[in-house]
């Protein structure tokens, strides 16, 4: 059983990166944050942005009045969600409403035209095609295509964009080929009585590929942004999944090896950061680097003590390496607390996804420093004070 809950963990570690991509890429957007309106941009008018959620009986068995998470070979969602979705699966289709954010990792993600994410779609997957509504999409792929409508921002890393639908604000797009199709059925159009969809980015383009594309003229509204990269080569790509693997691994290494060896350690650093231990956490995590290094450069200069000086500095590289994991694994102890989650594996589950969201993160350039810091302060700084408060948070985790 475990071991197949291991392999849905490994393919969700493989294939959720990309949508890291785009938000690397997003070094001068502090200003373009997706909760404030554009000032110089106006949002998409969608004609389909009536929601039926309020009208949807909660009792109703095509109405899930709560988080959703879901595991499988395909996953079709075709009730209506009024809370947040988690999926890892093999193709995942959405067909209906998404009421709160999307997180999917799925080799193949599909957005039906009649599926609508009311908020923040993040997917990890091979394939991401967009036929109906996001509001906004973070998203790393191999092939990512919207035929259908973001109302808000993409931020998309993918080898090749095709575009044909409409982005409601703006564009951050890494990539090696970008796409725009314009539709040119006019007899369609004399069928239907219906103008055929073309490409539209009613805000700026960014993007990188490795060399500039003609972009047809009217279908970006605001400036395009050009930055020769080749984004893919010397296996890029595969080197940041292998990143994001690498440090799902550790967590749950560290997180594993605690619960053998230390598990009063993991309820201690609960006690003290949901206590009033969180002042004197976040001294020691921010004096104990200053002090070991200070420490190290005297014994340095005393010649004797050179070993001693070399075996600091490893121990606190050591220390602040794993901190940030013992952040993430108390953060998650935290949250399946405060649900009376008990069973070890959905807080492995929840671990994971913790995991994932702070990587996720870290690869937004502003917000990468200020969560590193934090991670490293406040993990440093838990090791820290059990060992100095070692009886009394035995005590307070007792409580």
């Amino acid at each position: 059983m475990l071991k197949n809950k291991l392999k849905i963990i490994a393919i969700l570690s493989v294939i959720i990166l990309a949508f890291t991509l785009p938000i690397v890429k997003a070094e001068n957007e502090t200003t373009d944050n997706p909760v404030n309106q554009d000032e110089t941009t106006e949002p998409l008018n969608l004609d389909n942005n009536n929601s039926e959620m309020d009208n949807t009986d909660e009792n109703d068995e095509d109405f899930k009045k709560s988080d959703v998470y879901l595991t499988g070979d395909n996953v079709t969602i075709d009730y209506i969600i009024d809370g947040n979705l988690f999926v890892v699966a093999n193709h995942v289709t959405i067909n209906s409403q998404v009421g709160g954010d999307a997180f999917i990792c799925a080799n193949t993600v599909t957005i039906g035209e009649d599926g609508y994410v009311f908020s923040n779609l993040f997917t990890l997957s091979k394939n991401v095609i967009i036929q109906g509504v996001v509001y906004d999409l973070y998203s790393a792929s191999e092939n990512t295509t919207i035929s259908g409508y973001v109302y808000r921002d993409i931020r998309v890393g993918a080898n090749t964009v095709t575009l044909s639908g409409t982005i409601g604000r703006n564009a951050y797009i890494d990539c090696n080929h970008l796409d725009f199709v314009q539709n040119t059925d006019t007899n369609r159009e004399e069928q239907t009585n219906e103008t055929p969809q073309n490409a539209a980015i009613n805000g700026n383009l960014k993007y990188s590929a490795k060399q500039e594309v003609s972009i047809p003229e009217g279908i970006v509204t605001g400036e395009t942004t050009f930055e020769k990269e080749v984004f893919f080569e010397g296996n890029t790509f595969q080197k940041q999944i292998m990143s994001l693997g690498t440090f799902l691994a550790t967590v749950i290494i560290i997180w594993l090896l605690c619960l053998w060896l230390a598990p009063k350690f993991l309820k201690n650093n609960i006690s003290l950061l949901t206590t009033k231990k969180i002042l004197p956490v976040i001294g020691f995590g921010i004096l104990t680097p200053i002090v070991g290094i200070l420490a190290a450069i005297l014994l340095f200069t005393l010649g004797l003590t050179s070993n001693i000086a070399l075996l600091l500095i490893i121990t606190l590289i050591i220390l602040m390496m794993i901190s940030t994991s013992i952040f993430i694994i108390t953060i998650n102890n935290i949250i399946c607390k405060q649900f009376n989650i008990e069973k070890r594996i959905i807080t492995f589950g929840m671990l994971v996804a913790c995991t994932i969201v702070l990587w996720l993160l870290n690869l937004i350039p502003v917000i990468s420093s200020i969560i590193g810091f934090i991670t490293v302060v406040l993990g440093l700084g838990m090791i820290i004070s059990n060992l100095v408060f070692k009886n009394k948070t035995e005590n307070i985790a007792k409580v």
